[in-house]
């Protein structure tokens, strides 16, 4: 039994994919707000880290990691055990597991074995309520190893996993979980539209805007810098960036553009940026701790997000960069995609674009930098919109509330 079970404290348990993950800050910020919040926590993942550095905030969890054994054969023993244990123990809630599991195929029983294990750690860690991020595999494992522990779950649904899934699927989470939240309001009328039934709920992404602030930018630059920050991927539309810095360089235009992150899209960029001779302006950095992104920051003087959506569906929520960004004080352009227009107001607080207009964002791009009073007055603006609605202190709240009075937020009531 853990200590916190035993002082009577409620424990939530949280089911990630990878933990760490140094592109899924948002999921760091919840862990320390929740701690900070005074919750008990457990993080529970599926896979072990993959980056080869992570955020020196990770230092700063309490919580203490177990990693669910992969499917594997020096992993069955064990995993085949925990089943057979909740087998014995609660006949019933396995066998209403399996079937679940079986309406799914292999990929359903495969899960079952994992859940299995994971509702044994549910059950010897005090474990109360399980959150799982994530409306993909997570939320699939998180349901079996509920049933089997007897413990409510709930999910919180991004990007990728909900655009990329399949409706069927996606309603038959929304229905299993006591509730589900959900990064922006356009995620959650497609959820809601999905599953009018089920719970949902739009909690944004919170940011330390004490951590990411304006004190912390730097005297401009002679020559005028350009950053954008994500995953390599083609959802972030970064082709579209480096078409922009070819426009911006054929009109005589001086400019340093930075892109940080890492991802499948590094080779195909790379070759862009040579075609286009732009070797000299354009910048891969790969992978950077936060402190060093903050550091980006605070030399950068527009901070552009040319997201898009893909050909299968993928695309954005509301970035995080983004927030940080903002947060920092920095003008931004955004693409008008998904939840970015939930919090870019066009001309009030940055600037948005249509995706792959390539020549729509250099000229956003130009009117920053051609007019330092507007921009400066834009990213003052941003500021106050990321700490007047994206405190992640204050967003935490409802999640908070809903983990204690699941059922007492109706689904199309309840936003933070």
């Amino acid at each position: 039994m853990n200590p916190d079970a035993e002082r009577g404290a409620p424990v939530l348990g949280m089911l990630v994919k990878v933990w760490p993950k140094l592109s899924e800050t948002f999921i760091l910020e919840e862990v320390l707000g929740l701690e900070r919040r005074g919750v008990a926590l457990r993080l529970y993942a599926l896979a072990p880290p993959s980056d080869e550095i992570s955020h020196p905030a990770v230092a700063a969890v309490k919580a203490p990691l177990a990693c669910v054994p992969a499917l594997g054969w020096r992993q069955m023993p064990a995993l085949l055990a925990a089943l057979a244990g909740q087998a014995m123990r609660r006949p019933g809630a396995t066998l209403r597991a399996l079937a679940v599991a079986l309406g799914r195929g292999r990929a359903g029983l495969a899960d079952l074995l994992r859940a299995g294990w994971l509702a044994e750690r549910l059950r010897a860690d005090g474990v109360a309520h399980l959150h799982a991020h994530f409306i993909a595999t997570p939320a699939d494992v998180a349901q079996l190893a509920a049933a089997m522990a007897a413990r409510p779950f709930s999910i919180s649904a991004h990007a990728k996993d909900i655009y990329t899934s399949q409706p069927q699927d996606l309603a038959r989470r929304l229905r299993a979980a006591s509730f589900t939240v959900t990064c922006t309001e356009f995620n959650r009328r497609t959820l809601a539209a999905i599953a009018p039934d089920a719970p949902v709920h739009r909690m944004y992404h919170g940011i330390d805007h004490g951590l990411f602030h304006p004190r912390h930018r730097a005297p401009a630059a002679p020559v005028p810098r350009l950053l954008a920050v994500g995953r390599l991927r083609a959802k972030k539309g970064l082709d579209t960036l480096i078409a922009a810095c070819a426009t911006l360089r054929a009109r005589g235009r001086a400019f340093r553009c930075e892109i940080v992150g890492y991802g499948e899209e590094r080779d195909a960029l790379l070759r862009l940026i040579d075609d286009a001779g732009l070797a000299p302006h354009v910048h891969l950095l790969g992978k950077l701790a936060r402190e060093q992104v903050i550091e980006r920051y605070a030399q950068a003087s527009v901070f552009v997000q040319p997201s898009r959506v893909t050909a299968d569906g993928d695309r954005d929520g509301i970035p995080n960069v983004l927030l940080e960004a903002m947060a920092m004080g920095l003008p931004v352009v955004g693409s008008n995609v998904s939840g970015i227009p939930e919090l870019i107001e066009h001309g009030r607080n940055g600037l948005l674009v249509e995706a792959d207009d390539a020549a729509a964002l250099a000229g956003a791009i130009e009117r920053l930098l051609d007019h330092p009073e507007d921009a400066a007055r834009l990213g003052e603006a941003a500021r106050a919109t990321v700490t007047d609605g994206f405190d992640n202190d204050r967003n935490l709240q409802l999640l908070t509330h809903l983990l204690g009075n699941p059922h007492d937020c109706h689904a199309h009531a309840c936003t933070a």
